[in-house]
């Protein structure tokens, strides 16, 4: 007989300690894209990661808050930067983005989530992903972070 774990078999300790891994995987994402962007690297694994990072983050503080609650719909979501931006903002009570953080998050998920900046094909020829917006959402993600481990220390680690 094989055994299953799910996360309705964790501690509450073992959920938080897994929303804070995914938290610091989103950070190093983030932060390999600022590292990319400033020695050259590809634009378009740039955006991916900023994309990837933000996404993870947004995820994770969202499983921090109720991990029971939130890990389903975090699959639901999928590579849907603006679906979960949307839903952490109705959970935490946020104001709306400002239009043009928003045009630009939605610009950039078109690419990310139809997995066109990690793939080749035609945006690689007729799109200069330097023509993709991405600093707004990078700014307020660091900002997000700073806020969140202001936050994160309080509580204490784990």
């Amino acid at each position: 007989m094989e055994a299953t774990f799910g996360s309705g078999d964790l501690t509450d300790y073992a959920r938080r300690r897994m929303a804070l891994a995914l938290y610091a995987k989103g950070q190093s994402f983030l932060g390999a894209s600022i590292l990319l962007q400033r020695h050259g690297g590809d634009e378009y694994v740039v955006l991916h990661l900023t994309s990837q990072g933000t996404e993870i983050i947004m995820k994770a503080l969202l499983l921090l808050l109720d991990y029971k609650k939130f890990a389903k719909p975090n699959r639901r979501y999928g590579h849907d930067l603006e679906g979960v931006a949307a839903e952490a903002l109705r959970v935490f009570g946020l104001h709306p983005m400002r239009p043009a953080l928003a045009q630009e998050v939605k610009a950039l998920n078109v690419f990310y989530k139809g997995n066109l900046l990690r793939y080749n094909g035609l945006p690689d020829i007729f799109i200069d992903p330097k023509t993709i917006g991405r600093h707004r959402l990078l700014r307020r993600t660091t900002a997000v972070i700073r806020l969140a481990n202001r936050e994160i220390a309080k509580l204490g680690q784990p």
